[in-house]
């Protein structure tokens, strides 16, 4: 082939070759554009997306600290709160012992046989329940005037004449020539002595003698003062959620067991003493409550009770009659042989009423000890201590 034919060959060659690198150059080109665009769409993007992230965090930042405002105002108003119904209940405790020491004043005059004009006590009775009688009545309103409440009193003495006890009934709006019956259950005991009065709050000045007239004005005040302190109280638990009531000696019986009559759901009990008497029929007021835990049980409340094991001499042989009759009649009843004694005496109905302080269920306890018990209507504490139960009752 001669020099000419090649040199063209080659020339086209070359420009073949040229023109295809040309085109790459071109088309790489655009796509480093196309990236560049790209780069900068994407960091536009995340230049936005920062900005709202800033914006978030200090919308965040703001409802921290308001939130940390509010919780410390809370807790501020709760703590208030705690403390008013502390000092409240403080009152209340001091104006029930001031009102208890009136009554035991009251009771020291009307020994020496002070005549009360304008009420007219009739038809006493006692009806007698094996060791313990119950004082029935009526009272009458002989004055021309409504009494809105009138105090029926019953002192009770022991063997040696010193004052032993005294119980309060209420009647309440008592009109001319009107007739109340009154009833005083399984308070009088052998050999024992009582007094009966009953005081109206229709005018004082008919009681013939002035310092009664005082202490009973007193009484009345007390009582209006009372029952103010125990709404405010009522309404400060309320705003806590919760309520509670202070028992003693046998309110605790007769509000527990209305309570039992009442439930719906649940009851559970853990016990320190439980004496169930199988010799004793009714009335026993310990005998009548673990009936009340049976006859929970046949209207399909959940009972669940726990006794103490090992209780003081005397007492071990009882709780293990009333775990025999418990577990006879269907109750879910167990003796706890842990090695720490249970000294509790709790009691948790339909997974919101407490009853919880002092109280066992024997009939001393009951009946004529003194104690103090709470019955507190809250389902959160509720929920507390059956969870203390289930961890160390098992």
């Amino acid at each position: 082939m001669d020099k000419g034919k090649v040199a063209i060959i080659l020339g086209v060659i070359c420009v073949i070759l040229t023109a295809s690198l040309f085109g790459a150059i071109i088309h790489y080109a655009g796509v480093i554009k196309d990236k560049d665009f790209m780069i900068n769409s994407l960091q536009s993007q995340n230049d936005m997306l920062q900005a709202q992230n800033d914006m978030l965090q200090a919308w965040l930042d703001e409802n921290r600290n308001l939130l940390s405002k509010l919780q410390e105002w809370l807790r501020g108003n709760i703590t208030y709160y705690e403390s008013q119904i502390e000092f409240l209940n403080q009152e209340l405790n001091e104006l029930n012992q001031t009102h208890q020491e009136l009554y035991v004043n009251y009771t020291i005059l009307t020994n020496v046989g002070l005549v009360f004009n304008g009420l007219k006590i009739s038809s006493l009775k006692v009806k007698e329940d094996y060791d313990r009688g119950s004082l029935l009545g009526n009272v009458t309103n002989m004055k021309n005037e409504l009494m809105s409440k009138v105090y029926v009193i019953l002192f009770i003495f022991d063997i040696n004449g010193s004052l032993d006890n005294y119980q309060v009934r209420t009647i309440e709006n008592l009109a001319f020539n009107e007739t109340k019956s009154f009833e005083f259950p399984h308070v009088l005991e052998k050999n024992r002595t009582f007094r009966l009065f009953a005081v109206g709050n229709y005018g004082f000045s008919d009681i013939e003698n002035s310092k009664i007239a005082e202490l009973l004005s007193e009484v009345e005040e007390l009582n209006v003062r009372i029952e103010q302190l125990d709404a405010r109280i009522k309404e400060l638990e309320k705003m806590l959620g919760y309520e509670s009531y202070i028992l003693t000696d046998q309110a605790y019986y007769y509000s527990i067991r209305t309570d039992l009559q009442r439930s719906s759901k649940s009851i559970l009990v853990v016990m320190y003493s439980m004496i169930y008497d199988p010799y004793h029929d009714p009335p026993n007021w310990a005998n009548d409550l673990i009936e009340e835990l049976i006859n929970a049980k046949r209207r399909g409340v959940n009972v669940r009770v726990i006794i103490e094991y090992r209780t003081y001499s005397g007492f071990l042989e009882n709780n293990l009659w009333a775990h025999n009759y418990l577990f006879s009649n269907g109750v879910s009843v167990k003796l706890d042989d842990e090695p720490d004694n249970d000294h509790l005496k709790l009691v948790i109905i339909d997974d919101k009423i407490i009853y919880i302080g002092s109280h066992d269920w024997n009939d001393p306890s009951l009946f004529s000890n003194h104690e103090i018990s709470v019955k507190i209507v809250s389902e959160k504490l509720s929920k507390t201590l059956r969870e203390y139960v289930e961890a160390n009752f098992r």
